[in-house]
C-alpha cells in the first residue's frame, strides 16, 4: 500500500476517522505494513512493546497461558481493528500472545506516533477509551460465560458470536483453536461438536466449521 492508500485505509479506523486528512497522511507516512502468514506468531506474551498494529485483512487471536500452560484464547481481531495498544498505556511487557490464525496484512506505527495522535486529539483519544473499555467488557463477558454456561452452551455462543462477527456462516478455527477458546480439553470440544453435527446444527471441515442452523445453538445457550 502506498502512502495515499493507507492513509484513506486509516480513515475507516475510529481512532483515526477524526484526525484531518493532512494528519492522516503524517501518520501514514510513519506506519509500516507488516504481513503475517496462518499460524505465525506477531508477538508473544512478556515481548517488550513499541508497536499498535491496526489489521487490514485476516484474523489473528490473542491467547495467555492457564496455570498448567495451556493456551486460552480471549478474544479475536480482525480486519478494521486495533491490536496491541494495551501495552503502550503503561510502557509495560505485552500482556499476551498474539497469532496470525489466518493470512493476516497489517499497519504497524510505533509507540511514539501512537501517543502523539492521542494526545493531540481529544477526540482520538476518547475513542481510544471506547475500545479499551470495549476490551473490558468482553473479557468480563468471557469470564461469565465459563463460569455460568456448560460446555455446549460456551461453544454454542462462541460459534454464533465468531460467525456474527465475521458476517458469514462459517468460523475460521481449528477444533484445538476453539477448545482453547472455550476451556475445555480438545476431546471434550470434539465430542460436543460431533453431537452437534449430527443434529443438524454445524457441518465440519479440516480448518472451519459451517453454521447450519443457528436456533438449534442458540438453544443451547442456558445461564
Amino acid at each position: 500500500m502506498d502512502v495515499a492508500a493507507i492513509a484513506d485505509f486509516l480513515a475507516e479506523s475510529p481512532i483515526f476517522a477524526c484526525l484531518t486528512p493532512v494528519e492522516r497522511i503524517a501518520i501514514a507516512s510513519k506506519v509500516r505494513p507488516r504481513h503475517f502468514s496462518r499460524d505465525e506468531i506477531v508477538f508473544h506474551r512478556d515481548d517488550d512493546a513499541g508497536q499498535v498494529f491496526l489489521i487490514v485483512a485476516g484474523t489473528v487471536k490473542v491467547s495467555v497461558p492457564d496455570d498448567t500452560g495451556r493456551e486460552v484464547v480471549i478474544a479475536l481481531e480482525r480486519g478494521g481493528d486495533v491490536f496491541g495498544e494495551l501495552a503502550l498505556f503503561d510502557d509495560a511487557k505485552r500482556s499476551a500472545t498474539v497469532t496470525a490464525i489466518t493470512d493476516t496484512s497489517a499497519l504497524a506505527l510505533g509507540r511514539g506516533e501512537f501517543m502523539s495522535v492521542l494526545e493531540a486529539n481529544p477526540d482520538a483519544m476518547r475513542r481510544m477509551l471506547g475500545l479499551l473499555a470495549k476490551t473490558v467488557r468482553r473479557s468480563t463477558g468471557h469470564v461469565e460465560d465459563l463460569v455460568f454456561l456448560d460446555l455446549p452452551g460456551r461453544l454454542a455462543k462462541c460459534l454464533l458470536d465468531i460467525s456474527e462477527a465475521s458476517g458469514i456462516d462459517r468460523v475460521d478455527l481449528t477444533q484445538e483453536d476453539l477448545a482453547a477458546f472455550v476451556g475445555a480439553a480438545r476431546v471434550s470440544v470434539n465430542r460436543v461438536l460431533a453431537d452437534f453435527e449430527s443434529r443438524g446444527g454445524i457441518s465440519i471441515a479440516r480448518r472451519h466449521i459451517g453454521i447450519v442452523d443457528r436456533d438449534l445453538l442458540r438453544k443451547e445457550i442456558r445461564y
